[in-house]
């Protein structure tokens, strides 16, 4: 098996903390569902709740008694969701989903930190290999035109001194 790079585990980690608080934000949502089905028992059980379906049964005749009762129906249901969503924020699922969120930040930060060097360092090693070789293909061409110019000088040479002998 092919050793993982850090480019690869930190991003596997981010992918990891990314799940746990996928997680941990259902774990919230189902908490926040089950108080708030349980603040409606609640709600539904108080006496203000009873009062109002008494006053609804005789509304009729005591219209202003039941609006006073729903008044008051509202304001308990909005003591009662308050104090629910006070028991939502502090559950020990919702400190657990803000440091799942907090760990997954931090991973993805890292991984994509990580990623960026990473191509920086190979980015960087190309460079250097790109111009060795341009050097020494440089150098190659350099030797191959020198050898050249010493062939050509010597058949030159060859070539006055037949020329001179034949002349001569």
């Amino acid at each position: 098996m092919a050793r993982k790079t850090k480019a690869q585990k930190d991003l596997g980690n981010a992918t990891k903390q990314i799940k746990d608080t996928a997680k941990a934000l259902a774990d919230v949502t189902r908490k926040a569902a089950d108080v708030a089905s349980k603040t409606s028992r609640d709600i539904a059980k108080t006496r203000d709740a009873k009062k109002a379906k008494q006053a609804a049964k005789v509304a009729q005749v005591a219209v202003a008694a039941a609006a006073s009762a729903a008044a008051e129906l509202v304001r308990t249901a909005s003591k009662k969701s308050q104090e629910g969503a006070k028991r939502v924020s502090t559950s020990k699922e919702m400190s657990g989903a803000k440091k799942s969120a907090r760990k997954a930040a931090t991973a993805t930060r890292k991984a994509a930190k990580t990623t960026a060097e990473r191509g920086r360092q190979q980015s960087a090693v190309a460079v250097k290999q790109a111009r060795e070789q341009s050097a020494e293909k440089i150098k190659q061409a350099r030797e191959r035109s020198a050898a050249t110019k010493k062939a050509a000088q010597k058949k030159t040479a060859k070539a006055r001194k037949t020329t001179k002998r034949k002349a001569g």
